[in-house]
């Protein structure tokens, strides 16, 4: 097999870490049947629904989701980004740098995740949203980015043991010639850092992997007013045109940081909004509304099934 130049992958891996399809070594786990999640509440077990799946009551529900939900509570902040990418025979063909932030969005119920990659004079931008299907008994993740038309749609453990989350794939994906391709997407936490290794295959090709280390941000939060909205001051300007190529790197990297802190910034301040008018939502319903009203309102809208 005919394989890249070290120059050409430098050129190229931040398109193949988009658009490649990862195969995770937790595969295997996640194409069974659902299994509980570990850390979930037990008691006795439930009732079998239609399709062979379990049907949960309110409480397992509402358990096992609060459980899930402090599972991904790991990825809030703001991360500084290192990684590399590898050859199909592992060796690192280019390294990487960047900035991500994590917050829960749509009143708690899923977490939102953005991610800005510099290499060279190349930007990626990367966002995912993270959740938990009580149903299935699994978590759910879709990514996206700038460099593919496709979604990536997965389903994901977590390994309490291990520390670790492992997503392989829940729904077909082809380039758009047409061959399949399979993505494999592995978060391992420390406590403080997090390890993460994507590993792509399209077709018959031999699997690749991106590698990348989250660390906490060294950059200052967003400046904010009295409610809590950012208000854009502090950007660093990037001489693109002139100076060091070292120092505009950096600045580069400086400015990207506290654009993450910015972005993460108005996340909170839009699920803080959305949750003030959920409350708000609710005290009018029960205020002033008839029972034929309260047979559509949001918090059994949300439970029907």
């Amino acid at each position: 097999m005919q394989h890249e130049t070290p120059a050409a992958a430098r050129r190229t891996h931040l398109q193949i870490l988009a658009a490649g399809v990862l195969l995770g070594a937790g595969a295997a786990i996640l194409a069974g049947s659902a299994a509980p999640q570990a850390g979930q509440a037990g008691g006795a077990a439930p009732a079998a629904a239609p399709g062979g799946r379990t049907r949960l009551t309110e409480d397992q529900i509402q358990s096992e989701t609060k459980a899930a939900m402090e599972v991904l509570n790991q990825f809030v902040g703001r991360w500084d980004v290192k990684g590399d990418a590898l050859d199909a025979d592992g060796k690192s063909v280019g390294t990487f740098q960047g900035s991500a932030h994590y917050s829960f969005v749509m009143s708690n119920n899923f977490l939102q995740g953005e991610m800005t990659l510099v290499n060279g004079n190349q930007v990626l931008d990367w966002v995912d949203f993270f959740g938990y299907s009580p149903g299935l008994r699994k978590y759910t993740h879709v990514m996206m980015t700038e460099l593919d038309k496709s979604m990536v749609y997965q389903h994901g453990e977590w390994l309490k043991d291990a520390g670790a989350m492992v997503f392989g794939m829940a729904a077909p994906l082809d380039t758009p010639k047409g061959t399949p391709r399979n993505v494999g997407l592995e978060y391992g936490f420390d406590g403080r850092n997090i390890a993460l290794t994507l590993t792509m295959q399209s077709g018959s090709k031999t699997p690749r992997t991106v590698r990348m280390l989250l660390t906490p941000s060294t950059q200052p939060a967003a400046p904010t007013g009295p409610e809590g909205l950012p208000t854009g001051a502090g950007n660093v300007r990037v001489a693109y045109q002139q100076g060091d190529p070292a120092q505009m790197r950096a600045q580069m990297q400086q400015a990207i940081g506290q654009m993450s802190a910015q972005k993460q910034a108005m996340s909170q301040y839009i699920n803080t909004m959305n949750q003030g008018w959920d409350g708000q939502m609710n005290q009018l319903l029960d205020s002033h509304m008839d029972d034929t009203f309260h047979d559509f309102d949001r918090e059994q809208f949300r439970t029907q099934q």
